[in-house]
Parts: C-alpha cells; structure tokens; sequence
C-alpha cells in the first residue's frame, strides 16, 4: 500500500497497474490534498473525511479478475440502478459485473459495496464499505484465492436467482413484522417481491431482475430492503392509453352499436 509522501496529483482518471496473474494484486498510489479537493466537484454522494484519509493511502487498486478498481469515482460510467444511487462504480468487468460502492452515508467510508451481475440479474452484498472490500481482496490474495473468491460470488448470485420466490416469502414474512417497515410494505404493488438483506447469510442477494426487463424496483430509504414488481406504473399505464387514443379509430355511436350486433 502507498504512503501518503507516495501520491499522484489531479488527473481526470488515475493510471492503475495492470495485473499479470488471477490472483495478482496491485495497488493504486495515493492522492495529494488538491487532488481529493478536486474530487468534490463530480464526486456522487458525500466526499466525507474518512474518505479523504482513505485516498491518500490509496485511489485504487487492480487484482485479478475483477481489474481495475477505482475508489475516486472517475473511471467507470455510472450505475444505471437508481436505487442504489448516489454511488461510485468501482470496476467493470467484461462478462457484464461490476462493482459498486453507496456513497450516501455522512460519516465513514463508502458503503455497501455491491456487485451487480446481469446474468443472472442478482445484486450481491459483498461488504459493509470499501475498507472491508479491500481487507476481503487482500486476504483473498494472500491466500491464493482470488480467483475463487471471484467464483464464490457468482455462484452466490446463482444461488439466489434459483431460491428467488423463496428468498421473498421469506423476506416478506420478516418485513411484515417491523412495525417500522410495515408502512412501506403497504405502498407496494400487490405482487410486490421483497427482499430483506439486513442480516448477514450465506446467501445475501437481490435478484433485481426477476420481474424482467420492465419490473420496477423499490427500496426503503438507504436500508438493504429491496422489492420488485411487473405491475406497470401509473404513468406508462397512461402513457399507454395515450396511444391507443392516438392510434385507434374512432367509431360514432351508431357505427359501434351495429358492430356489437354483428
């Protein structure tokens, strides 16, 4: 790891190492004080002090199969998932991952991290913030596992995608009996699908696709309680009726009762 003496000015995307090997593992040098100031203007979410202290001892790193892992936000476009945001894209990975850390908090550093698959659809709670993210790496590494840690997540995601129905009936029960949940609970769509990832499991995932492309995606404030639903909103319900009107004849009264006769 960089020391603070160790550190590169402002760049638009800081330069990382390139890894050799699965489980290779490089890290970032620091940044200078100008540099983290430089941060605020485009940083998503809080920019807090623990985090200023975290880049000066590092900007990122590049291990194994997950590449190039950016802390300062830069590097990667932003998550598409609104209801993860505000957020930082840590890494990107070509089969359709990556990596993405809540940047919501006021105090601390980024957190949860996630790792969000598209096949299957899954979002996965991989760490409370980036400082355990990067302890998990490390171990990780010093034990010659990255690569499987890497496999480990997905077959987590997999694991979830299989017991999704299960997962939510599950989840549902738990939410029904928070009485600081409940509310929330009542707002959502009759076939609502809901997710509870408060607890620590073996298996701890939203499948944030299982509803399809078109499902619409709930959370309850900045806790890790999720829902998914295929009820269509009321906007594209109208927006629907919208072009029925716009595309559909229109008949005269005396044209639509002949044609009810027929």
């Amino acid at each position: 790891m960089s020391t603070v003496d160790n550190v590169v000015p402002y760049s638009p995307a800081p330069v990382m190492p390139h890894p050799v090997g699965p489980n290779d593992f490089k890290p970032g040098p620091g940044l200078s004080l100008k540099a983290i100031s430089a941060l605020e203007v485009s940083y998503p979410g809080m920019l807090t002090e623990e985090t200023r202290a975290f880049l000066q001892k590092t900007c990122g790193f590049t291990a194994g199969e997950i590449g190039m892992v950016d802390f300062t936000g830069r590097c990667h476009p932003s998550e598409p998932l609104n209801v993860f945001r505000p957020c930082i894209t840590l890494a990107l990975h070509e089969k359709g991952y990556r990596w993405i850390a809540e940047t919501s908090r006021e105090r601390g550093l980024p957190g949860p991290v996630w790792c969000v698959l598209s096949d299957p659809a899954v979002a996965i709670y991989v760490s409370d913030d980036v400082g355990a993210f990067l302890t998990a790496i490390e171990e990780a590494r010093d034990c010659g596992r990255l690569s499987r840690w890497f496999d480990d997540l997905r077959g987590q995601a997999r694991a979830v995608w299989t017991c999704s129905r299960t997962l939510a009936r599950v989840s549902h029960r738990t939410c029904r009996e928070d009485l600081a949940l409940r509310g929330w609970l009542a707002e959502l769509p009759p076939d609502a699908h809901v997710y509870d990832l408060r607890k620590r499991s073996a298996v701890r995932g939203w499948p944030y696709g299982v509803a399809g492309p078109e499902g619409r995606l709930y959370r309850c404030g900045r806790l890790p309680v999720f829902a998914v639903s295929a009820t269509t909103s009321a906007s594209r319900w109208r927006q629907h009726l919208t072009q029925i009107a716009a595309t559909s004849e229109i008949l005269s009264p005396a044209i639509a009762r002949s044609a009810a006769l027929v």
